[in-house]
């Protein structure tokens, strides 16, 4: 599956990637590609508080604990190969950063405004039916050849209930106007967007850069 697309907008070039959360692998890809596009900003599909986490992160490291879903993602994701948290690509893209002196700026919703989305979208009942799928994600074998194909899958499973998927469709439509955004302001030449490959699709189709 392809995972990268490159657009241009009037003398602005864009490049978008959509990597593999959790495999350790991803770093060499999207170092080779910084190496290749040499971006002089890259957006970054998480939120400004995860942004600023994993920085204090890489200072300080500090015990992460993943939640019951990142376990069971992770564990499926092993038969692609090594996995690490946090998320390698973004180690990888703070510690290009640093070495290049890029501009990165986190594109997806902050905080608060996530968790007013998701207090209007999920009640109590959809919550208790969101844990209660734990167990059959856990037991459910996922026919994959591909890290791209399982995390589809994964995706699609995980987001059964209407309004969990209307959530990601939403941060879909929050990310796709942040890149609009930079690229019309004009001030980039070279726009590097990162975003999680499940959102890819969606975000490139939305924000719709040929001309």
């Amino acid at each position: 599956m392809n995972r990268c697309q490159k657009f241009k907008r009037g003398d602005t070039e864009i490049l978008i990637f959509g990597t593999i959360r959790g495999l350790v692998s991803e770093r060499k890809k999207v170092r080779d590609i910084v190496e290749d596009f040499l971006p002089d900003t890259i957006l970054l599909g998480i939120s400004p508080e995860q942004w600023e986490g994993l920085k204090k992160y890489v200072e300080k490291p500090f015990k992460i604990e993943p939640n019951d879903y990142e376990i069971i993602y992770a564990l499926k994701l092993e038969k692609f190969g090594q996995v690490g948290l946090p998320v390698p690509t973004y180690l990888e893209i703070l510690n290009l950063s640093q070495k290049r002196n890029l501009d990165i700026v986190p594109i997806d919703m902050d905080d608060d405004s996530y968790s007013d989305l998701f207090t209007k979208k999920i009640d109590i009942i959809k919550l208790i039916r969101f844990d209660m799928r734990k167990k059959k994600l856990y037991k459910m074998i996922f026919d994959a050849n591909s890290p791209e194909e399982f995390v589809i899958k994964w995706d699609k499973e995980v987001n059964k209930i209407k309004e969990y998927r209307e959530i990601e469709e939403e941060r879909e439509r929050f990310m796709s106007k942040r890149i609009i955004e930079a690229v019309e302001d004009g001030n980039k030449k070279r726009i590097m967007v990162v975003v999680e490959f499940e959102r890819f699709g969606g975000i490139v189709e939305r924000i719709n850069l040929k001309g």
